[in-house]
Parts: C-alpha cells; structure tokens; sequence
C-alpha cells in the first residue's frame, strides 16, 4: 500500500532497540492496553472517534464539531508526554491498538515519517484541493514522501519564529525599520554583524545571547535531508553557527533571558532592543513592556532561517486501523482549519508598527526550509542537548566547538545512515521522484 511500508521494521529496530531498549514494556503489560481495551468495547456500540495526543487543544473547536455530528462522541486519551508518547505511539501501532487519530509534536516527526501506520492524505477518499492549497507548502513538505505522492499528516497548531524589534531605536540610528525592509537587510549577515557592533557602542543588543541564536536553528530546523545527508556544513547553518561564536567573541550580547527578570529589565531599559522567538511571544512582549506600545515591529529571522518553534508545534494524522476514516479525517480538517484561522484572520496589533501582520507571518511560513523530518533526529538532537548543556554552564561557544559537535554527530549516526542510504538506492526505481 505504502512506498516504505518496510519502513516500520527498520525503523522499529532503530527507535525501540537503538534509543528506548532499556525501557521498552510489551504492550499489553503497560497502562494504555487497559485503556483501549475500554475503548474498544464503548466502540462496538457507539460512533466514537479516539484520539491519542500529549495536549488537548480540542476544547474550543469540538462543540462546533459535535453540532455538525451529533451522533458522534469523542474520546481524547492525553496523558501522553514527552517521556513516553513515542515509546507508547509506538507500541501500540506494533500490538495493532490504535486510535483513529494521532496528535503528533513536530519535534517527534522524524519517529514517524515514511514508516507504515497512517493513512496516505492524498489518497482520493481523502484529497481536498483547496484544504492542502490553504496551507504552506513549505510546511506540508514535512509530511510527504520522498517523491510527493503521499503525506502522512498535516500541520495542526504551529508557531513560526520571527525577529522582534525596536522599530523607533532601529530608525534612530540609520537601519531599516519597516518590517520587510528589515527583512532583506538582516538577511545578509554582515549588514546584521555591523548592526550589532554600532548598536552595542550605544547600549543596545540586538540578539539576548548566542546561546538563542543556537536555540533558534535547533528548534527550527531539521538537520538531514531526503537522502539521509547531514545539512549541518551546510548553509544558512554554518553561517548562523559562524555568527554565534562571532557574537560570543565580541561580547554582542547582554547574555539575557527574556523569560525572567533580568530579560524584563534589558527591555524596559532600552538595552535588549531586537530578539528571535515563537510568535506566541508577542502577548508576552505586551505584558512585559506595556508602556513601549507602538514602538516594537515584527519581522523574519536574520540569515535566510526559518521555521516553526518544533517543540510547541503540531500535527495530525489518521491510524490505518481506524474503523472511522471519513469521520476521522472531517475532525482532522476541522481542528486544522480553526487553527489555520489564527493567521488567516489575523488582526493588525496597534502595539506593532506592522500594517500588514498577516503578510508578515505568511511570508515567515512560506520561507523554505531546509531538511525533513527523519528516523535520526532524536540521535542528533541528543547530541546538541548536550552541547547546549556545556555551553549554558559556562564552555565557550567557538566555530572549533561547534565544528566538534557536527564532527560528532556525522560519526554518531554514520552506519544507520549509510544502511538508511543504501535501502533507498535499492528501493526505489528507476526514475522515481520529484
């Protein structure tokens, strides 16, 4: 049925062997057997569609569903988290206990993409031209195969990231403060360099630490491409990790975090005057500095990054076992399509100098992105957890330490990859692709 149906037995080999071995419990040993074993009786009887998700964001968006299907009662199973939603996806898609539908972080895709268990979205029962066409594309590329022909899942809840900004202070010395102006100027990483030496003669930072800098990519971006190869030499990376260790040597940042009081005082003083983060900081950024109303803008991350903040983001996907397909996928569509509504409909905030805000985030989440979610993500990412440990506690952030970590990396994950690369040379015919 599915191009790498055989997916599922390498893939459970590296995930559940290689990463979760020492904590692997049989399915019908652990606490969610219990679970479904309910589900399935109340199924027999009722139109019921489960579904399993680490955060249940349903509750806003289901009366109107339920008002559209009257008949149908929904179960949603969220005791998942991050320590045991992979493991227990996992288990129960090997046992065949499954619900109808999957939430899954963004963080996690690569766990799942190409293996057997979903639903193919461009199938005929399923494809929607104009609910796939509402929806970047650069996002939907997540969730597609190899060569385009299916998706596993679509985008639920997501966040990009942007760059905030003091648009008064900017303007004050001479830089660009119209948001896409801004945009073109930050991207070209001298004009960003010289920006923050000018503006640090005069007490102004415009990145909180290097430290975020490093965050920014590692929350946004996907770090190997369709043929398994390491994109971390690569650009923008190598010239986002190049910028970090530039900052760290010229002290070009104040070493703040936004999230507590002496990030508060770098705003209301004047000194944190540009910084990168989700775009569900900005009720924040009101909270913190009320009285900067009309004084900060929004615009794209510096040096051609893009992405969504994968550690908060979402998406959804159908089991293959569901004994409820169409009604599953009505669901899927319903949530998605509410949540879509926070960027389509998106109102002009009078706190931000932007008159256009939803240009502005359409032209974050239509930037493409390097990478696809894959089987070594959390291998890589174990890596970089590290890393980022030692440099929070005090290791210096250098091109040599970062050089080491990708050093690290490419030898950590080299023999699975060469295996990954070698099954799909001699798995896919002749001519297929894009």
């Amino acid at each position: 049925m599915k191009q790498f149906t055989i997916w599922i037995v390498i893939a459970s080999v590296v995930i559940l062997v290689g990463c979760h071995s020492s904590s692997f419990e049989p399915f019908q040993e652990s606490s969610l057997s219990n679970d479904l074993a309910e589900v399935e009786e109340e199924s027999a009887q009722v139109n019921e569609l489960v579904i399993w998700t680490h955060n249940n964001i349903f509750e806003d968006s289901l009366p109107e569903f339920l008002e559209m299907y009257p008949d149908v009662e929904i179960k949603i199973i969220d005791k998942f988290n991050e320590n045991n939603l992979i493991k227990e996806y996992r288990q129960g898609m090997l046992a065949g206990k499954t619900p109808d539908l999957y939430v899954l972080p963004d963080y996690a895709l690569g766990e799942f993409a190409g293996i057997g268990g979903f639903e193919n979205l461009y199938e005929n029962r399923y494809y929607d031209e104009s609910f796939f066409a509402r929806r970047p594309e650069s996002l939907l590329n997540h969730y597609k195969s190899k060569d385009g022909t299916e998706i596993f899942a679509v985008p639920l809840l997501f966040f990009p990231y942007v760059t905030y900004y003091r648009a008064d202070i900017l303007s004050e010395y001479g830089y660009p403060n119209n948001p896409l102006e801004l945009s073109n100027y930050i991207n070209d990483y001298e004009n960003w360099l010289e920006m923050a030496q000018d503006l640090k003669e005069n007490g102004h930072y415009i990145l909180d630490s290097e430290h975020m800098l490093l965050e920014t990519v590692l929350r946004t971006s996907y770090f190997l491409d369709e043929e398994f190869e390491y994109l971390g030499d690569d650009e923008p990376f190598i010239t986002t990790f190049n910028i970090a260790a530039e900052v760290a040597e010229k002290d070009l940042s104040p070493y703040v975090n936004i999230w507590n009081e002496r990030g508060r005082e770098a705003f209301q003083n004047d000194e944190l005057v540009m910084f990168q983060m989700a775009s569900y900081v900005t009720s924040h950024l009101q909270e913190w500095v009320p009285e900067q109303n009309g004084k900060w803008g929004i615009t794209t991350l510096p040096f051609e990054l893009a992405g969504v903040d994968k550690q908060a983001s979402m998406s959804i996907a159908i089991s293959e076992n569901s004994q409820h397909k169409d009604l599953a996928w009505e669901f899927a569509k319903k949530m998605a399509d509410d949540m879509l509504y926070m960027y389509e409909d998106i109102e002009n905030d009078p706190y931000f100098i932007n008159t256009d805000l939803k240009q502005l985030y359409w032209k974050a989440l239509n930037k493409e992105v390097p990478g696809k979610p894959q089987s070594l993500d959390q291998d890589i990412k174990s890596i970089w957890d590290v890393a980022m440990k030692d440099f929070h506690g005090g290791k210096s952030i250098t091109s040599e330490a970062i050089e080491n970590i990708n050093d690290e990396i490419k030898e950590r994950i080299k023999y699975d990859q060469r295996a990954l690369q070698k099954y799909i040379n001699t798995n896919t015919p002749e001519g297929a692709g894009p």
